[in-house]
């Protein structure tokens, strides 16, 4: 992971995005801080109105900092433990499309991983969404 968040700002020439700097810094948060030190890093750039679909919510969209702190609060305090671990950084318009996989221990004993792809679309300079998909093949 620090190889792929460490990079110096320009690769290939081109300058990182604050938007591509903005994610690299919330996923090394996360694993060198914890799951809620990269939430916190998220938050900190997001809009007030924006909207979370966590992979571990069943498709349910979350709303707003507060029900984005509070869902993922509850689940941690419940046990639920995630690790990211992301392999490959990419910017597509105005998003940041980060390819890797998700490892989520739950309370229960039961664990799921896979891989998968999460984007973060901003609008005016900020984080406005954040989701998932199932990591397409090649």
């Amino acid at each position: 992971m620090d190889s792929l968040v460490a990079r110096p700002a320009s690769q290939n020439g081109h300058a990182e995005s604050p938007h591509m700097r903005t994610i690299k810094e919330a996923f090394r948060a996360s694993v060198d801080e914890g799951f809620e030190a990269g939430l916190d890093v998220l938050l900190r750039d997001a809009c007030e109105d924006c909207e979370f679909r966590p992979y571990i919510a069943s498709n349910r969209v979350l709303r707003g900092h507060d029900e984005i702190r509070r869902y993922y609060g509850d689940a941690i305090a419940s046990g639920t433990e995630m690790k990211l671990n992301p392999t490959s950084f990419h910017e597509r318009g105005g998003d940041v499309v980060v390819h890797g996989s998700i490892r989520v221990a739950r309370p229960t004993g039961g664990f799921s991983e896979t891989q998968i792809s999460w984007t973060y679309r901003f609008r005016d300079g900020r984080l406005a969404a954040a989701g998932w998909q199932p990591r397409q093949a090649g």
